[in-house]
């Protein structure tokens, strides 16, 4: 695989540390065979989930809302610094949380995603999701997942059902030992591997004893522009960010679809398989950064911006940029209403593991991104963007319309079919 591509966007190392309360004990019997104990079970019916039927329209709806709501509390949190996530990679770590989680904490974490719906159909959704990202065409799009429990802590009391639903329904890899001042190391190899050496750790330092288990999920997308750059649509243009103005590489193209709004401009570019786009959003006002902007950017307007669609010619520049982003998500899930699943009292995962008389709850929510956007690509015979263009046809004497990032602005890659956003991010200067 080249390591220079159309664009490479990599989110990785969302890991849901869940932790015990109390004084420390002596540890449970340790044994990595797992019981199957009546009493060890979800409020999920976990063997109903596969074929559990959602409303697909509603789901993307709780999707979006959520997305932007993430978005604007990060970007809140981030000051002038360029930031991104993946909705995706959070929402699947933290559902796999919610599997095993009862009452009140299963009802908040719920609600992050999919409010009023039942929790079957966000697992199913889910679901659906990774299957999908797993099976795109033509991109290096791939979705892992991944728990390790800590015998010393949790023994043998780790429900069997719930283990194996994750590996059935998210393809979660598991692992039951002893946790020691390595640990880590070995969590940030399973990392660097699945994001293909871009993200190369997660964890710094090693892990608190009484840490009773690790969940991670790391997404990688690797693309190649479906319409490539030439040298000569390379130009060295300045970028002016939030500390300054800078020499940058500008890509410069001309692309078909043109998206507008009261609050931006935009357009997208499409990767070879057609299923992935890179949408940019260009704010209308020449001065707010980007994360200023986002902050105030709802689902909403979103929805306007992207549905206020033209098929026309359109003049587009966007740098060359490199991005690494890492954050702790719990202040802005606390933020956004999940609250139970942090308090070391009230929070219940009896549905994972019951540890009485110790509690489980989730003690920190890391999640780091990296992101690379550059000329490479391979060559396409035509461009074509069938489906979001409904083959019309241009206007041979229209005007093109122009959207130059040469200012900070905001982007997506994107499900073309739904327009939701898989990574989403700002830049308020180019490294």
């Amino acid at each position: 695989m080249n390591k220079l591509i159309g664009k490479r966007a990599v989110t990785a190392g969302l890991a849901a540390m869940m932790m015990l309360t109390g004084c420390a004990k002596n540890a449970p019997d340790s044994t990595k065979t797992l019981k199957n104990d009546p009493q060890i079970k979800a409020e999920i019916n976990l063997d109903a989930v596969a074929t559990q039927k959602f409303d697909e329209n509603k789901m993307n709806e709780g999707y979006g809302e959520y997305t932007f709501k993430m978005l604007a509390a990060t970007a809140a949190s981030a000051q002038k610094a360029n930031i991104m996530i993946s909705p995706a990679s959070i929402m699947m770590a933290l559902d796999m949380c919610a599997a095993g989680a009862k009452g009140e904490t299963l009802k908040e974490l719920n609600d992050l995603f999919a409010k009023d719906s039942d929790p079957l159909e966000q697992q199913a959704f889910a679901a659906e999701l990774m299957k999908r990202i797993n099976n795109a065409q033509k991109v290096d799009f791939a979705c892992a997942n991944a728990i390790w429990c800590n015998e010393n802590v949790l023994g043998d009391r780790v429900n069997a059902t719930y283990v194996n639903y994750v590996k059935n329904t998210f393809g979660a890899e598991f692992r039951s030992e002893k946790f020691n001042e390595g640990t880590h190391n070995g969590i940030n190899k399973w990392v660097d591997e699945k994001t293909n050496h871009m993200i190369n750790k997660i964890f710094d330092q090693p892990l608190n004893s009484r840490t009773a288990a690790v969940l991670v999920n790391a997404i990688r997308f690797e693309g190649k522009w479906k319409k490539t750059y030439d040298e000569d649509h390379i130009l060295s243009k300045e970028f002016k960010g939030t500390d300054g103005t800078q020499q940058v590489k500008m890509l410069s193209s001309s692309e078909n679809l043109y998206f507008s709004s009261d609050k931006a401009t935009g357009f997208i570019k499409f990767y070879e398989g057609d299923e992935y786009g890179f949408l940019a959003i260009l704010p209308n006002d020449e001065k707010v950064s980007a994360n200023d902007f986002v902050k105030n950017f709802s689902y909403e307007d979103y929805k306007k911006f992207i549905t206020n669609r033209q098929a026309t010619e359109v003049i587009a520049q966007m740098p060359e940029f490199k991005s690494d982003y890492m954050t702790e998500l719990k202040p802005i899930l606390q933020g956004l209403g999940v609250k139970q699943a942090f308090d070391q009292d009230a929070a219940n995962f009896k549905g994972i593991a019951d540890n009485h008389p110790e509690n489980i709850y989730i003690s920190s929510v890391l999640h780091k991104t990296h992101i690379e956007v550059d000329r490479k690509g391979t060559k396409a015979a035509a461009v074509t963007a069938v489906r979001m263009e409904a083959n019309a046809a241009l206007e041979p004497k229209e005007q093109p319309k122009y959207v130059i990032c040469d200012r900070p602005f905001v982007y997506a890659i994107v499900d073309r079919t739904t327009m939701n956003p898989i990574f989403i991010g700002t830049v308020n200067n180019v490294k």
